[in-house]
Order: structure tokens, then C-alpha cells, then sequence
């Protein structure tokens, strides 16, 4: 079992308003709920699900959102289900995209780069012209 944990800390590059609004689209809940449930001064458990891919896919979902997501394994046979008393860091799992890869997503990233594109291939096709221009003349 593993247990997800919020504890207010967004992804780089991610506003706390957008966070907010990206989560309740996510969760399918008003963003006050969100702001109430998630955004409080103390850690959150966001819920306990039972396989590591499960786990990896919430984590995945809340840093598209721009939250990150804390996954501990958990031993169901200490009471309340408290984490593994041998665990290390190492078994507890953060992931933050790239700088890189949240950007990619923004729009006028996506036109820039879409842009630049354009602009090499212009680029390329000036270069073989004038190759074959001076090799003609």
C-alpha cells in the first residue's frame, strides 16, 4: 500500500492559482474545495491506494496539474498504517518535471518553437540555393 501525500509544493514554473484551478479540474471539485483541502500549512494525505503503478499515476496526474505528490509505502500491519519503520528516503518518491518539460507545454512556447522551425528550414533551403547557385556559375 502506499500512502499520497501533498504538502503544498508546486512544480517549477506553476502558479498557485493555476495550481489550484488544475487540480480541481483533475478532482472534479470546486477550486475552494481545493483551497481548503490542499493548500493549509500542513502536509495532506491525498488518499492510500493499493498498487505502485496506481500511485505513480497520481503522481504523474498532480505534477501535470503543477502539485507535487509525495508516495510512501505504507505497512498495514502497524497500527493506523503508519510508514515502514525500516523505510529510507530512497523508497519515498518526489518527482518534478523539468523546467524544460513545463514549458514545452505552454502555448507561446509551442509557437516560438514552432517558429524557430520555420526559420531554420528557410535557412536550410537559402543555404542548398546558393550551393547549388555557386556550383552552376
Amino acid at each position: 500500500m502506499y500512502k499520497l501525500t501533498f504538502t503544498g509544493d508546486l512544480v517549477t514554473g506553476f502558479q498557485r492559482k493555476e495550481t489550484i484551478e488544475n487540480l480541481a479540474e483533475l478532482l472534479g471539485i470546486g477550486t475552494d474545495e481545493v483551497q481548503q483541502r490542499f493548500f493549509s500549512d500542513t502536509p495532506v494525505e491525498f488518499k492510500r491506494v493499493e498498487s505502485e503503478d496506481e500511485a505513480t499515476r497520481w503522481r504523474e496526474d498532480f505534477a501535470d496539474a503543477g502539485a507535487l505528490l509525495i508516495v510512501s509505502p505504507v505497512d498495514e500491519d502497524i497500527p493506523g498504517g503508519s510508514y515502514y519503520a525500516g523505510a529510507d528516503p530512497a523508497n519515498t518518491v518526489v518527482e518534478e518535471p523539468t523546467i524544460a518539460s513545463v514549458t514545452a507545454r505552454l502555448p507561446a512556447v509551442r509557437r516560438r518553437n514552432q517558429a524557430l522551425m520555420g526559420l531554420g528550414v528557410l535557412a536550410a533551403v537559402l543555404i542548398l540555393v546558393g550551393v547549388i547557385f555557386a556550383y552552376l556559375f
